[in-house]
């Protein structure tokens, strides 16, 4: 009976393990058909690892001679696209999204498939999507002047306020603007579209630089990212601030305007993003130790990348430098402006006469623009010699048919060892695109006297004073003079021309002035000495010498010209001293001189 008993308990205990076993199993069953659903995470990763056997793909067999070169071509040719379609070049980006839309059509045959997994038709269709359709559209019809053309068209850049409760003015496009925006154009999403569409997002995602990725290929000034929002409420978790990865930036014409609409939504996105736009030319990791990294991209914008804890979060500044329209002209005349020809023409007369200028002014106010801009009038048989921290003014893209050579400081060579090989390259004209450090401002004054017909160089001074004493305690710093008096007198001997820049908030940019630093006279004799009264006069030359190397000013400077922000006009003030005249007069061609009186006569009345 026992036996039986436990016979019965085996074979029950077993029909319940068999029962549990089945039912445990049609449930994993019906998990495994739901996980074979399509979704954009999956679609990504197939279109990864599609590519990856593409590239890795070395079965031969049955090939002929031709067939196998043929094969071997085209991939190495989607090798080098692969690798390089992550540094923003574009000829390679538009193959890897040739071969990403390929497997998206291969997966997803119709548009129920597509919806399947990206439903463009939904009304909660997410806003920065919105923003990838109507750009789409917009590049088919505009190029890179896409996004240029939507802000004009809607105003998107004008003032707001809608900050900081409403009560401060500032420029922002906001979610209800691409919402309003998109649901005004009712466009057709056909089944190519939607595949277009597609294959960009995928991209993005893969390969490509994010959310910025479509902004980075457009025409503007530059963008930035990770320099807005709450850090803190990222890690706390709290909804009702803004947070720090919707922070992205557009540069736009002078204006930084915010794009709120735009998030990396985790700051792994947002690193992830960094490190790649940062990563052309292999200028090695960002790291902890190394906290900021300045490099260029392969379409020579300029990025400045940082990270903790150097800074408090990670953010990147791009700046993109444009090489269509450059000339004097069409930076100055703008349709606001009056009497803007009288600083074209007294700018193009500097270069002509050879007069070592700095350009002067914050951030962002177009100094190397200008720069690049004088260039038009400095004499093509001169050479021309740069000197940049991180390349901005291609001048070569611009003048192909001038003596140019432009170099750059590196991790092994520095900026002053770079300005000592120059002085041995024949240089007519030294361009220095930043003084920042001390001795590159010793330098440049050294080139300016020796090395060089004249300078031109930037600075980030405010007033035409400051420019002198600042390159006076560079020297001073650099370690060539122990005497700031004698240092003072070096500067104001080689820098006679202070051109400083401006903007408004608004983004309007404009000269501020143009100043020239006058020496003054140092003729005047000591006192002399008196042997009837030797105590008496020995103290008046003491003190005459001590008033020279302490309170007495060695220069004054003039204003040539300013501009009335009131009316926007230029204003003629005071003209050169006759020194300077002299010295531009002899300096332009023969051909330009009565011109150049002309000029003078007509605008300062001398």
């Amino acid at each position: 009976m026992t036996n039986l008993s436990l016979t019965l308990i085996v074979l029950f205990g077993g029909f319940i393990v068999l029962v549990i076993w089945y039912l445990k199993s049609k449930h994993e069953k019906h998990d495994i058909e739901h996980s074979d659903v399509m979704t954009f995470e999956k679609l990504v990763d197939t279109v990864k690892y599609t590519l990856a056997d593409l590239i890795k793909e070395e079965n031969y067999n049955g090939f002929s001679d031709e067939d196998f070169k043929s094969f071997y071509k085209r991939k190495a040719r989607i090798q080098d696209a692969m690798n390089n379609c992550v540094y923003g070049i574009d000829s390679a980006k538009v193959i890897v999204q040739d071969l990403i839309r390929s497997v998206i059509m291969d997966e997803l045959p119709t548009i129920s498939d597509i919806n399947g997994v990206f439903d463009f038709y939904s009304r909660t269709l997410e806003t920065r999507i919105k923003f990838e359709v109507l750009m789409y559209f917009y590049k088919k019809k505009y190029g890179k002047e896409a996004l240029a053309k939507l802000i004009d068209e809607y105003e998107l850049d004008r003032e707001r306020y809608i900050i900081e409760s409403k009560t401060s003015p500032s420029y922002a496009i906001t979610t209800e603007d691409i919402d309003m925006i998109y649901a005004t154009k009712h466009f057709k999403l056909t089944y190519p579209v939607l595949v277009d569409l597609l294959t960009v997002l995928v991209y993005q995602k893969y390969k490509g630089f994010g959310i910025i990725d479509t902004l980075r290929e457009m025409d503007i000034n530059g963008f930035n990212c990770g320099t807005s929002g709450s850090i803190l409420s990222n890690l706390n978790k709290d909804d009702t601030v803004l947070k720090a990865p919707r922070s992205v930036w557009l540069y736009f014409r002078g204006k930084y305007i915010h794009l709120r609409f735009m998030t990396f939504n985790t700051e792994q996105e947002l690193r992830r993003v960094i490190q790649l736009i940062c990563r052309y030319n292999n200028p090695g990791p960002l790291t902890e130790k190394r906290g900021y990294l300045v490099n260029t991209m392969y379409d020579k914008s300029r990025v400045l990348a940082l990270r903790p804890p150097a800074a408090e979060f990670w953010a990147v500044f791009v700046r993109k430098f444009s090489l269509n329209d450059v000339s004097l002209r069409s930076l100055i005349e703008k349709p606001y402006v009056h009497n803007a020809s009288i600083v074209v023409e007294l700018l193009k007369y500097l270069m002509m006469g050879q007069v070592t200028c700095g350009v002067t002014g914050r951030q962002g106010s177009g100094k190397t623009t200008l720069m690049t801009a004088l260039i038009e009038f400095i004499d093509p048989k001169y050479t021309i010699r740069v000197l940049e921290m991180a390349p901005e003014m291609y001048l070569r893209e611009l003048y192909p048919e001038r003596n140019i050579l432009s170099v750059q400081e590196t991790e092994f060579v520095s900026a002053s060892e770079l300005q000592d090989a120059l002085k041995k390259s024949d240089a007519a004209v030294s361009i220095v695109g930043e003084v920042a450090t001390d001795p590159i401002a010793a330098r440049m004054i050294q080139m300016g006297q020796v090395a060089s017909i004249f300078t031109i160089f930037s600075h980030h001074a405010n007033r035409a004073p400051d420019l002198v004493r600042a390159l006076r305690n560079s020297l001073v710093n650099a370690g060539g003079f122990t005497s700031m008096v004698t240092a003072e007198q070096q500067v104001i001997d080689i820098v006679r021309i202070d051109v400083h820049l401006n903007y408004t908030t608004d983004g309007k940019r404009y000269i501020e002035r143009i100043s020239e630093i006058v020496k003054l006279d140092e003729g005047v004799p000591y006192p002399n000495y008196k042997k009837q009264d030797p105590v008496h006069s020995m103290n008046a030359i003491t003190k005459e010498y001590y008033t020279r190397i302490t309170d007495r000013q060695t220069f004054t400077t003039r204003d040539i010209l300013k501009y009335d922000l009131a009316t926007d006009t230029y204003v003629a003030l005071e003209w050169f001293t006759p020194e300077l005249t002299h010295y531009i007069m002899n300096c332009i061609p023969k051909d330009k001189r009565i011109s150049f009186s002309r000029f003078v006569q007509e605008n300062w009345e001398v």
